[in-house]
């Protein structure tokens, strides 16, 4: 094996300097580029000799194969791999487990190939990471040069599993939290080409601790962590938002939880578990709804009649002003003012804050804008539930600040999720015990000497996996 890693290397020496002592060095660019294609070639033939190394090591060693029932069916079947370096061409033999009784790749269970997989971990996390931003064509012509297919970054995309967002190590001792949530509303594909608009609603919910100022008129969030459900369930959304809260935060130090929203159902049935949590409306909602109102009656100071209504707490005040209206409305003007009435009934209280708190304003609008608006609904696209939910999670992880790495594309054993622990946070509270923690087991070490051993280490590490 030694031998054929120095011949690889010595051609690719050989073919360096000649580039570089011929003219071809007046053009430092293209000289790069050859040189850079020659070393990856030169990856490429050293990883399928060591491959083909340890093919022929286990077909040697006919005492280990007895030992673990594998009978030889085929020599040296071909598959291909893309990895960073390229297509790798890899040869292994094919067996019969006789214990299992499946037919199986031994070579393809050390090597950490998985059944069919066309496209490398590595590679296939570069392009889940480039289509969170971009298209799938895209995607893999940034990171693959096109020479993957469209359908296979959205196969990566389903394999993918979305870690959680991480807790910090200690718990922030903060005062109040403010949550700003709002919903996506994104166009999916028309199942055979019928009329009509297919919406799906994305909620989206974002954990702050308040907001600082940056310069004139600008603010940003401080410690802001998004949160999105992969089925688009709100209920999940919310105890996965708690979990988090509870693990984050010191809950006896924290003495509001202020959620700012349009006064949606499933933003007002939001931390339900929470004693802190105040409602906030979003200004820009309350506004929108107070507008559309007053311009159907411009001669009646109907924003100002209403702003001094809530700011004295007068919600009869309100109501009979809202009803003067009514006295000469027309159909339409009817409509737009019995609308506006149960929009404001409906969300008193959390209208109220918004008038009369002395709190950071709302940014809901810009928080959809950012995360989900910018890849699914700004352009005109249509998703599949399943890709959605799937890319949702990727995105908001990316904006949290991570990146998908190799390892997410590869099965694993599931750790308790947030929504999860929320659940266990509220019995144990109620039990009067609390637990902290998350408990994760040991990472076991595999003797690797042969390629026997690397076999009988990885049957154990992968317990469960299909193996062919």
């Amino acid at each position: 094996m030694e031998n054929i890693i120095q011949q690889i290397a010595q051609e690719l020496i050989d073919s360096v300097t000649k580039k570089v002592l011929s003219e071809k060095i007046c053009d430092v660019d293209a000289l790069a580029e050859e040189v850079e294609e020659d070393c990856r070639r030169a990856g490429r033939e050293i990883i399928e000799a060591a491959v083909s190394e340890l093919n022929r090591s286990i077909r040697r060693d006919k005492r280990g194969r007895k030992e673990l029932e594998l009978v030889l069916k085929e020599k040296e079947r071909p598959r291909t791999l893309y990895t960073k370096l390229g297509n790798l061409r890899l040869d292994r033999d094919y067996y019969y487990d006789c214990g299992r009784c499946e037919y199986t790749y031994p070579v393809d269970h050390i090597i950490g190939v998985r059944p069919y997989e066309r496209v490398g971990s590595n590679v296939g996390a570069e392009l889940v990471n480039a289509a969170a931003d971009v298209s799938y064509a895209k995607s893999a012509a940034a990171v693959t040069s096109g020479e993957i297919s469209r359908q296979t970054v959205r196969n990566r995309i389903l394999k993918v599993n979305v870690p959680e967002q991480e807790a910090p190590e200690e718990k922030h001792e903060v005062r109040e939290l403010h949550i700003y949530a709002d919903e996506d509303h994104v166009s999916m594909q028309k199942p055979e080409k019928a009329r009509g608009k297919l919406n799906q609603i994305v909620p989206l919910v974002t954990v702050t601790e308040g907001t600082e100022n940056v310069c004139c008129r600008r603010n940003r969030t401080l410690a802001a962590v998004h949160f999105v459900d992969g089925d688009f369930d709100s209920k999940r959304l919310w105890k996965s938002v708690e979990g988090y809260i509870a693990k984050a935060y010191g809950m006896d130090e924290l003495e509001k939880v202020y959620v700012h929203g349009d006064g949606g159902p499933w933003i007002k049935n939001g931390l339900e578990d929470l004693a802190q949590t105040v409602h906030v409306m979003d200004g820009y909602h309350f506004e929108k709804a107070l507008k559309k109102v007053s311009k159907a009656f411009p001669e009646r100071n109907v924003r100002l009649a209403i702003r001094a209504a809530v700011a004295g707490n007068e919600p009869e005040k309100a109501d009979s002003f809202l009803q003067s209206l009514l006295e000469s409305a027309d159909e339409k003007q009817i409509k737009k003012v019995q609308e506006f009435e149960t929009y404001l009934m409906n969300s008193w209280a959390a209208v109220r804050a918004l008038k009369t708190l002395d709190i950071p304003g709302s940014c809901t609008e810009g928080q959809i804008s950012h995360v989900l608006s910018e890849r699914f609904s700004r352009d005109p696209a249509g998703w599949s539930r399943k890709v959605l939910g799937k890319l949702c999670q990727i995105r908001v992880y990316r904006a949290n600040g991570n990146v998908i790495a190799a390892e997410d594309l590869k099965e694993h054993t599931e750790t308790e999720r947030y929504h999860e622990y929320a659940d266990r946070f509220v019995k144990e509270s109620v039990a009067g015990r609390h637990d902290w923690s998350i408990f994760e087991g040991e990472p076991q070490v595999f003797d690797m000497a042969s390629g026997t051993q690397m076999l009988v280490s990885q049957y154990g590490k992968n317990h469960g996996v299909p193996m062919s």
